[in-house]
């Protein structure tokens, strides 16, 4: 069976949870960010649901979400909080143990890949690329599916460095480059979207197409 490779559209961090549980297979998910940044993404985003919910949400949504990911033998949860960790995890992942030779491929999951590279010089075509590739040879390696998610950030959601309008930011081609911002939120100067970037190794969903 070949690997997929996609990139997949999910709100809240909450949203991306609930789809793994449903979903039933191996995953294996990596964490742009540190634990306790997870936590707290986890903790806004189940206030925000509670608050727009009808009828409300049980106050102990956020235990039973975190016991359930503690609890759950098929979801293995990573945190790489900065590239060069996120590199180096990849660059070492092992063939998944409980691999079947039939059925469903167990699923890598990667969460906010292309936020975690939005303060640093590698937020460019070079560096995404770079990242994109190692984490396609890592799958491929380990006999996973791949799939990315830009969560909205729920604590700002407001925020231009989070979510999945990142796909539709230009950025420079090379690292390092010098960029300005521009009116709406494009970096000036010769560019590429992310999101054609991204499709060299990726799938769109239906719901990401514009």
């Amino acid at each position: 069976m070949t690997p997929s490779r996609t990139v997949a559209a999910c709100n809240l961090v909450t949203d991306l949870l609930q789809r793994l549980l449903e979903a039933g297979t191996t995953t294996n998910l990596i964490v742009c960010g540190t634990r306790s940044e997870f936590l707290v993404q986890l903790s806004a985003a189940i206030s925000t649901q509670r608050a727009d919910a009808e009828p409300p949400v049980p106050n102990d949504l956020l235990t039973k979400t975190i016991g359930l990911l503690a609890k759950s033998s098929r979801i293995r949860l990573t945190f790489c909080p900065s590239l060069e960790i996120l590199r180096a995890y990849l660059a070492i992942l092992p063939r998944d143990i409980e691999a079947q030779d039939s059925g469903p491929l167990p699923l890598l999951a990667i969460l906010d890949l292309v936020a975690l590279h939005v303060p640093t010089s590698e937020f460019a075509a070079q560096g995404l690329s770079r990242t994109f590739a190692s984490a396609v040879e890592a799958a491929a390696r380990a006999g996973m599916d791949l799939v990315l998610f830009e969560c909205t950030n729920a604590v700002n959601p407001s925020s231009a460095e989070w979510g999945p309008l990142l796909w539709d930011t230009e950025v420079p081609l090379l690292d390092g480059s010098v960029r300005i911002r521009g009116e709406e939120g494009n970096w000036g100067g010769r560019g590429i979207g992310v999101k054609k970037v991204a499709q060299r190794w990726f799938t769109f969903e239906q719901a990401m197409e514009s």
